[in-house]
């Protein structure tokens, strides 16, 4: 080519196909880095509510606590006399030990519950409660039982 046929216009370059390529791939690593970390990070968010949530014996102690303090509420707004009160409260705690050690003690008596070590707790609070639920005339007062039985429930292992 000489200077003498004039300019001459040259084609322009052709971009290769490797670019297009190498985009598309930093896109998905890109993709995967973000997918990657809100996975690992979830997981980790779980693991920790996991580990929070509270274990199945501290629902039920929750679940019979809430079944006494209902039994409170309801002679205090005159649903219940202090007899029926102590009966419903004494239910409520074989029904417990029933829930939280699978041993059915609702037709046990307070001595059966006194001589198993894992029951011995519930039984004193039975016992204490059968005085007022069975005598004609009780000085004890509900909210001492009520006192007591949401102290067995929350000891209880």
């Amino acid at each position: 080519m000489t200077i003498a046929d004039g300019p001459q216009i040259i084609d322009p370059p052709q971009y290769s196909i490797a670019w297009l390529i190498l985009a598309v791939l930093c896109v998905l690593v890109m993709l995967a880095l973000v997918l990657g970390t809100l996975r690992v990070t979830r997981a980790v968010v779980e693991r920790a509510a996991y580990r929070a949530r509270p274990s199945d014996i501290e629902t039920l102690k929750a679940e019979f606590l809430r079944a006494v303090n209902d039994i409170g509420d309801r002679f205090d707004e005159g649903e219940l006399d202090a007899r029926a009160a102590h009966r419903e409260l004494t239910g409520v705690m074989r029904r417990f030990v029933r829930r939280t050690t699978g041993f059915d003690v609702t037709s046990q008596d307070v001595t059966t519950l006194l001589a198993d070590a894992r029951t011995r707790e519930v039984g004193r609070l039975v016992a204490d409660l059968y005085e007022p639920e069975f005598a004609r005339a009780s000085e004890r007062q509900l909210a001492e039982s009520l006192r007591r039985a949401r102290g067995v429930v929350r000891s209880w292992s």
